[in-house]
């Protein structure tokens, strides 16, 4: 009998890790490696920076084509550069939100600049539509229409499970 509950809870085990897979495979971080950050028009997201001295006055600036509707930090500006300015924390690292607009095309250059240790830092943001062309085109599938399948089989899977183990169950105890 305690054989079989350890099969039991192996299984289980196995059962819930690969319905939970697939939803840590598309967790999302906002900046890749190579410096480039990916916002669709419209979109949102917070770019980290480090560096600077604590407490330092850090300015943003956000150049671009099509610009004119960009968002820094809750604060809209009408020109294709837009700039604000936040203190870095205490550690010297400090963030902005990008939101982009709407009708945003190409890509944008943000930098970051140490009003008092010149220290400099730049990203690249994509709005992943070609400047004056069109959005790419969507691949892929939106996970959260997925939810209800992944759901109804994992709720089917645990049991048949749950019926082949009493079957089991049940046999033993006859036999």
């Amino acid at each position: 009998m305690k054989n079989l509950r350890t099969k039991i809870a192996a299984v289980a085990i196995a059962v819930v890790a690969l319905i939970a897979a697939p939803a840590a495979a598309n967790a999302y971080t906002p900046s890749t490696p190579d410096g480039t950050v990916t916002i669709t028009p419209g979109g949102t997201v917070t770019v980290p920076f480090s560096g600077f001295e604590p407490e330092e006055s850090v300015t943003f600036t956000l150049t671009g084509e099509n610009g004119a509707g960009a968002t820094l930090a809750a604060v809209k500006f009408v020109v294709n550069s837009a700039s604000t300015t936040k203190a870095a924390s205490a550690d010297g690292s400090a963030s902005v939100a990008v939101t982009l607009p709407a009708n945003a095309s190409g890509s944008y250059s943000l930098a970051a600049v140490g009003g008092s240790s010149g220290a400099s830092s730049a990203v690249t943001i994509d709005s992943g539509v070609a400047a004056g062309g069109s959005a790419l085109p969507a691949t892929g599938f939106d996970t959260a229409s997925m939810t209800g399948i992944w759901v109804g089989g994992g709720v089917l899977l645990m049991g048949g499970i749950a019926v082949t183990v009493i079957a089991l169950m049940r046999r033993r105890q006859t036999a």
